[in-house]
């Protein structure tokens, strides 16, 4: 099963806090094996419950409940741009969910932080004009 954007983010936060699987599952009251089926892209999409108390337990913060919640309901963002929202947090939500949103053509993969540049180039333009 391929990695999942939501599998990358929700394995970060656990990382972080050095949360065993059975530790989160724990904290959270979520089993630790579907913790694990998320994080490998086995599963997607948790119910709004599930989510919330992986959240609590991981206690992220604003900008990563947003980005968790959207990629719950977005299943088919890609890992690379979750990567990116995990390395540079300068990402904000909207810059990530309007990158995610984009849609494109061809086979060559797409420079996400290219991407975030010209979102924010695009903004800038708006507030000026």
């Amino acid at each position: 099963m391929p990695e999942s954007a939501l599998g990358v983010l929700l394995r970060n936060l656990r990382e972080k806090r050095k949360f065993s699987f059975r530790e989160l599952g724990q904290l959270a009251d979520v089993d630790h094996a579907y913790i694990y089926r998320l994080e490998t892209g086995s599963k997607e999409s948790p119910s709004a419950e599930s989510l919330q108390k992986l959240m609590k337990a991981l206690k992220a913060d604003k900008r990563e409940s947003d980005i968790l919640r959207f990629l719950a309901a977005h299943p088919d963002t890609a890992p690379a741009l979750a990567a990116l929202a995990i390395e540079d947090p300068g990402v904000t939500y909207d810059e990530f969910a309007t990158a995610a949103g984009m849609a494109f053509r061809g086979t060559a993969r797409p420079d996400y932080r290219k991407l975030v540049e010209r979102i924010r180039r695009i903004a800038a333009e708006d507030d000026d004009g």
